[in-house]
């Protein structure tokens, strides 16, 4: 099964389109479901979901973070984001989408990109794409996060209590207190505010130490 999510119905037409070639190859392209609004989807659909295509053509913070609400409940799915150059600009944006997708593609080659990756669908291991814009790669190699700092850090910039956030990973909300803090120390801030602050100003040094 593949999940399509875009509120163009051009986009629509013309995966229709592309995927009428492969409709006699693997199995995965037997059902194909469309959708506007991915929290429309049925929890049943996500857990035998191939893939999950995303027309993200225009920045939309909740619809990333309505992605990583449902990224777990969709372990097999290998998630495409059709996008742009400039939905990677805003640094918060750009975490989040490297943390939901498995593989990005530019709009400008998305047909020829689109139907390589849907030719090894059936492929036991899938290639994983990042594009990272250059204000994350800065991030990156500034600060030393461990792995389950980095795993949270999306939940967290996407505004997300403690206790939300140990819904979707599976320790306690008061061990998430204590990476959060973690994450606030490496960051040199004391909140929320200060961490979007570093996000987008990744070379200024000027942050307050927490006290």
């Amino acid at each position: 099964m593949i999940i399509v999510v875009s509120p163009c119905s051009y986009f629509i037409e013309g995966f229709k389109s592309l995927i009428e070639k492969f409709i006699s190859e693997p199995k995965e392209f037997k059902d194909v479901i469309y959708t506007d609004d991915i929290r429309s989807i049925k929890k049943s659909y996500f857990l035998s979901a191939k893939a999950i295509i995303v027309d993200y053509g225009q920045s939309d913070l909740s619809c990333l973070i309505s992605f990583i609400e449902r990224k777990n409940i969709a372990p097999c799915a290998y998630l495409i984001f059709i996008t742009r150059d400039s939905c990677f600009t805003n640094a918060i944006e750009n975490v989040l989408i490297n943390t939901v997708a498995d593989c990005t593609i530019d709009t400008k080659i998305s047909t020829n990109m689109l139907r390589s990756s849907l030719s090894h669908l059936s492929a036991i291991v899938h290639r994983t794409t990042n594009c990272k814009e250059k204000n994350l790669q800065i991030i990156e190699q500034t600060h030393s996060l461990t792995k389950m700092e980095a795993i949270l850090l999306p939940y967290i910039v996407s505004g997300k209590k403690n206790k939300e956030i140990s819904r979707y990973i599976n320790i306690s909300d008061k061990l998430i207190s204590h990476y959060r803090r973690n994450i606030y120390k490496k960051f040199a801030v004391d909140s929320i505010g200060g961490l979007y602050h570093a996000f987008e100003n990744p070379e200024d040094k000027r942050h307050k130490e927490p006290i």
